[in-house]
């Protein structure tokens, strides 16, 4: 069996004897019995739509959105077939505009309208300017009558796709999809077992991303923000985020001299000093390497700068490819901003960026509170005394240093708050796997977890002391300022990068990436720092 260029890797895959198409490792199970009539299916997709889109087990639990990005970007695959009007529809005609493409058919039962919840909830979140193209692969129910059916149920940014059953395989191949016809053993009752990834397209009409059925949506709404950041100063790419002016990048009537612009920082704060971490591509997608020196410019809506030229140092942590560079900047307050940046021979690029309210935690640039957290020297060595991880792996590591001995011994640590147990947002546990990845790349720095909340452990079980809608925060969580709006104790995990004077050199919540703390810690022991 030969296999076509696909945006995801191959896979050996059994073959079909209805329709000789490829089945696929990732594709979604068969339907069972009679398929029911498009209109109890739409009335399905409303609730599912309604309801936050799919049922995801594990979403409380988000991966890292940068686990789902290719690692080598290129030109997505064609897509023409024929919209729900009738009209001859070009993936194409979308450029400039993010877009999440995905296959599937409106007789689904299940899949496919999961697919389709958390879709629109994505573009909810992320509010005007992406588009979604639902593509389907059952073209002798799906003709553009039935897609423009059941397009009236969802959303204006969906555009559905149909065509003859020669050019909806074309272009299935096209994207790796994989699918069949399976009978139902009822008259004219059959389902399709089909690849249910979900594509993400940036503005200049480049693969990005994929997401295997299931993802939940956090993921989803980080990258495509992303990407609208980066389209958001591309003279090809109009969409701004929700809210932002209209950036237009300096230089970029020469797209040879247009950098696309990526904000890695998971958590850009208003005041203080907030590092600022970029990676930059050049006008065909190559990584901007540290040969050249970066500039950055914090711009107002009233497109007035706010302070001075950021210079950057260039960062490259071991075993990575891609330069970052990273500046600190003094954000004069929350909301959003445009970043404008600049090389040394020339070349230009701009992003949207949104600066958050430090509320009363610890400020970025100001001393950590010296509080001592407690080590298993101080709990006779029972873990479960200090954490509510309940895996079988608890690394020690974790807990044999408090954040007064990494001080008192002039060592750069990470404070990681966080509970695995007393989960309080979506994120919650995140963190604490995060961050068992790093440990073994930075032996020098001191890798701390703190469970946040007051709690006891009764016949070896943790119980939380108070309500899980207001839970209480212990003594050496206090001091970091959690608790008062807009940061309540709810809104968890944090996580604090300390130099080795005790400074906080960058902090995060919620969903955070692994680079960018992994950038911070370069940059703070001097390890990672190259060029300039």
């Amino acid at each position: 069996m030969t296999t076509s260029q696909t945006p995801a890797p191959p896979m050996t895959s059994p073959t079909s004897p209805k329709s000789g198409q490829p089945l696929d490792r990732r594709t979604v199970g068969i339907g069972i019995g009679l398929m029911a009539l498009l209109g109890a299916l739409a009335l399905g997709l409303i609730l599912l739509v309604g309801m936050g889109g799919a049922n995801t087990p594990g979403a409380s639990t988000a991966p890292d959105a940068s686990g789902f990005e290719y690692a080598a970007v290129r030109q997505a695959p064609p897509l023409k077939l024929l919209d729900q009007d009738g009209n001859r529809f070009d993936l194409a005609q979308l450029k400039g505009q993010p877009v999440l493409v995905f296959f599937g058919y409106t007789h689904c039962p299940d899949v496919c309208p999961e697919t389709v919840g958390v879709v629109s909830q994505v573009l909810k979140e992320v509010g005007a300017g992406p588009r979604a193209v639902f593509a389907s692969i059952d073209p002798d129910r799906d003709d553009t009558a039935a897609m423009k059916k059941y397009l009236t149920y969802l959303p204006p940014a969906f555009i559905g796709l149909s065509g003859t059953p020669q050019e909806v395989a074309e272009n299935a191949n096209g994207w790796g999809v994989k699918y069949a016809k399976v009978d139902s053993g009822s008259a004219g009752g059959y389902s399709m077992s089909h690849t249910a990834d979900i594509y993400l397209v940036d503005a200049q009409g480049l693969l990005r991303a994929h997401f295997p059925f299931k993802t939940p949506k956090e993921p989803m709404v980080q990258l495509l923000r992303r990407l609208m950041a980066e389209s958001a100063g591309s003279a090809i790419a109009p969409t701004v985020a929700p809210g932002a002016s209209q950036a237009v990048a300096p230089g970029s009537g020469d797209p040879e001299k247009q950098l696309r612009v990526s904000v890695i920082s998971s958590s850009i704060w208003a005041g203080g000093s907030t590092p600022l971490i970029v990676t930059l591509g050049d006008a065909q997608g190559q990584p901007v390497d540290a040969s050249v020196k970066v500039t950055l410019k914090v711009i107002g809506a009233n497109s007035q700068q706010a302070g001075v030229d950021i210079p950057t140092t260039a960062v490259l942590p071991p075993g990575e490819r891609i330069v970052n560079f990273v500046g600190f900047a003094d954000i004069p307050s929350p909301g959003q901003w445009r970043l404008d940046v600049q090389t040394s021979d020339g070349r230009t690029g701009s992003t949207v960026m949104t600066a958050l309210d430090q509320g009363s935690t610890t400020p970025v640039g100001a001393p950590a509170p010296k509080v001592d957290t407690p080590t298993l020297a101080d709990v006779g060595g029972n873990p479960k005394l200090l954490t509510t991880v309940v895996d079988a792996v608890i690394d020690d590591r974790l807990y044999t240093t408090s954040t007064a001995d990494a001080l008192a011994a002039g060592k750069p640590y990470v404070l990681v708050i966080d509970s695995n147990r007393f989960r309080v947002s979506p994120a919650c546990g995140r963190a604490i796997t995060m961050i068992r990845y790093l440990l073994d790349r930075w032996p020098d720095v001191a890798f701390i977890h703190l469970e946040p909340f007051v709690y006891q452990v009764i016949t070896d079980e943790p119980v939380l002391s108070g309500s899980i809608d207001n839970p209480p925060l212990n003594q050496w969580t206090e001091p970091f300022g959690m608790g008062p709006a807009p940061w309540p104790a709810t809104e968890m995990p944090w996580i604090f990068v300390v130099d080795e004077m005790g400074v906080v050199r960058a902090k995060y919540t919620g969903i955070v990436g692994s680079a960018d703390v992994d950038v911070i810690v370069s940059l703070i022991t001097g390890s990672g720092v190259v060029g300039q």
